[in-house]
């Protein structure tokens, strides 16, 4: 190896030494574990330097491999965060890394990228769940690491990997996820914010998330119009129909519908078809483009010129505007009770003087609608 004086490979008029040879200097010099230790915190840098020949990188893998098997924990530490980003990393000196100590595998099983597939399939099934939690947060997980971390993590780790924008799930891995950890908001959570959802997935959760995190599967996620109404309806009507609830929450929610393209007709219709008229009212608000104060007026003007200058304004057909003058009808001349089940009873009222004040051929529900209607008038008789 070159001195600082001398004048042979690597040193030219008197530059100073190539990168290599400092370190084992530094290690003849002083080979204390505190020597050693910022030897290994440089070997990243040094292994990743443009310009060295085929000797000097070769030197410098040698010295990491020996203090890869360094007895001292702390300098197997330093080394592992030193050269765990490495693309330049031997893959068996990575391998060594990975089945060391959590606190020297962690980095390097987070971000190496000459670990394979396998190599990290070997360190999810030894169960460690420290490692895993590493894997779980890499930039990327191919779908069979995913689905082996489902299979054995603990709910940390599911948890971690579920949160991974990265980390490729299928639909039945997040099935399994659901399985082992349907109950646990702490995976339930990131899992309803994930990009992309299933609708088999999206309409299992729907039935064990709280309600704040079904109008998240409402907003983000494609679900069926039945289901997405349902959302709408369960949680309106826990609210009860009664007017006072909270007038804030319902413009949220409807505001986070129409920005994602889901405040559809359809929902409004059936929302009013229950008696949900806060919804309906911030509904029109919102599609129409005028203040909820304005729309309000309008909706319960008794001459009715108002609430269909407003539909109009809001883009609704005039089937829709049908079903909902007459929900408005039933709004404005049935008095909810404090009856346990008076909003059944109520929804039971107005879906009845819908469907028979109007002809679903001829200018009134949509045949969908229609069958959906009936569906939620048998549901009320079934369950009240």
């Amino acid at each position: 190896m070159t001195s600082k004086n001398s004048s042979g490979a690597g040193a030219k008029g008197g530059a100073k030494p190539l990168p290599t040879a400092d370190l084992v200097a530094k290690l003849a010099k002083d080979s204390g574990a505190g020597s050693r230790a910022d030897v290994a915190s440089a070997m990243g840098a040094t292994l990743d330097l443009e310009g060295l020949s085929v000797q000097e990188r070769t030197a410098a893998t040698e010295i990491i491999r020996a203090l890869a098997a360094d007895v001292e924990l702390h300098v197997r530490e330093c080394l592992g965060r030193a050269v765990a980003a490495s693309p330049r990393l031997d893959p068996d000196i990575a391998k060594t890394l990975a089945r060391d100590d959590a606190a020297v595998a962690t980095p390097v099983l987070t971000l190496s990228s000459v670990l394979s597939d396998r190599d990290l399939m070997e360190i999810v099934n030894a169960g460690d769940e420290s490692k895993q939690l590493a894997i779980a947060g890499r930039a990327h997980l191919s779908a069979t690491l995913s689905s082996a971390l489902v299979d054995s993590g603990t709910e940390p780790v599911v948890a971690a990997l579920v949160s991974n924008p990265g980390a490729e799930l299928d639909e039945p891995a997040m099935g399994r996820v659901i399985d082992r950890f349907g109950d646990s908001e702490r995976v339930q959570g990131p899992l309803v914010a994930r990009a992309t959802l299933p609708i088999g997935i999206a309409e299992r959760l729907v039935s064990l998330v709280s309600e704040r995190l079904r109008q998240d599967l409402l907003v983000r996620h494609a679900l069926p119009e039945d289901v997405a109404s349902d959302l709408v309806l369960e949680a309106r009507e826990r609210a009860t129909l009664n007017l006072t609830s909270d007038g804030q929450s319902v413009e949220a929610l409807v505001a986070e519908l129409h920005r994602n393209g889901r405040l559809s007709g359809s929902i409004m219709v059936r929302a009013a078809c229950t008696g949900d008229i806060p919804f309906l009212e911030a509904s029109l608000a919102t599609k129409g483009q005028v203040p909820l104060r304005n729309a309000r007026a309008l909706i319960h003007d008794a001459g009715g010129k108002g609430f269909d200058a407003l539909i109009e304004k809001a883009g609704l057909p005039p089937a829709d505007r049908l079903v909902l003058r007459c929900a408005v009808d039933v709004v404005r001349e049935t008095e909810m009770s404090d009856r346990p089940d008076a909003v059944a009873h109520f929804g039971r009222t107005v879906i009845e003087r819908v469907l028979t004040t109007f002809d679903p051929e001829q200018n009134g529900v949509s045949e969908q609608d229609a069958a959906y209607l009936i569906h939620r008038l048998e549901s009320f008789s079934a369950n009240h």
